[in-house]
């Protein structure tokens, strides 16, 4: 009697501590809108900062959310719409959306978000504003940043910061393969890789494009988990703002349930131009 009830105050201890742990780990990079106004926002951004990413709850309005799934199911229709270049786009694609009709939406949430706009891509520049669609069936992205590192001259302007805001129009669950994240990540951004391989000893491998190409061994990702960096899914309900950094690894995920929209749009701030991101509305201008 008394070893069994050891072991249910030891299991009741655990759970405890696991609960605990859930909590403060999400608090670390989850704000409520209502909590991340001025007096707040210089935690945000060293949040921001150290994590590469960020989930900011009811950023709009269940109203605001469905007419822009009413600008995407029309711009969807239509015979001309324009698709951006996106990893493992084996059903899922990147349908660009006018800024004509999204500014209206891109700019209620930088407004919102002006204190941290301005901080992290002063100056900013809008240079994508689509929609990430993923459809039942698709494989887990690869592991990739938007951007890479490439300015070996330290006394030269350093590249200016690519953020994207990525704006949850249904709830999204696991099963609908949300935002996957490397907490951290971000730090590689400057780092030489090639080092990183040899040092962890990191087989390298290059996926040749096979639609299952996110479920196989990848570099990055076993560089990740050397690095002890925290994975995360970013579970959004509808309303809810993600965002994160160009430098940060991160996938979508595998979708098993149903149609997934993501109004996102980036901001390019001032510095050198990143290597490696798409820009969709360069894409569209051409």
């Amino acid at each position: 009697m008394e070893l069994t009830l050891c072991l249910i105050y030891y299991l009741l201890l655990i759970n405890v501590i696991i609960i605990f742990y859930n909590y403060y780990f999400n608090y670390l990079y989850v704000y409520k809108w209502n909590n991340a106004k001025t007096n707040n926002i210089k935690k945000l951004i060293n949040t921001f900062n150290v994590n590469g990413c960020i989930i900011i709850k009811n950023m709009l309005s269940p109203y605001d959310c469905d007419m822009l799934l009413n600008i995407i199911n029309f711009q969807e229709s239509q015979q001309n719409n324009k698709y951006g270049d996106i990893m493992s786009s084996y059903n899922r694609k990147d349908l660009i959306l006018p800024l004509d009709y999204t500014n209206y939406y891109i700019n209620k949430i930088c407004n919102k978000l002006k204190v941290f706009c301005n901080d992290l891509v002063p100056n900013y520049k809008i240079v994508e504003s689509s929609c990430l669609i993923s459809y039942p069936g698709c494989y887990p992205q690869i592991w990739h940043t938007d951007t890479y590192y490439k300015n070996k001259n330290k006394n030269k302007n350093k590249d200016g910061n690519l953020i994207s805001f990525g704006i949850a129009l249904d709830d999204i669950n696991e099963e609908m393969g949300p935002l996957e994240v490397y907490l951290k990540s971000n730090s590689i951004y400057e780092q030489d890789n090639g080092f990183l391989y040899y040092k962890y000893n990191i087989k390298l491998r290059q996926l040749d494009g096979e639609i299952d190409n996110g479920i196989r061994y990848q570099s990055d990702e076993a560089l990740c988990n050397a690095l002890k960096f925290k994975k995360k899914k970013c579970i959004s309900n509808k309303g809810d703002l993600v965002i994160w950094s160009s430098k940060v690894y991160h996938r979508g995920g595998k979708n098993v349930l149903k149609k997934r929209p993501v109004f996102y749009f980036s901001l390019l701030g001032s510095g050198n131009i990143p290597n490696g991101a798409t820009y969709s509305l360069l894409a569209k201008d051409k």
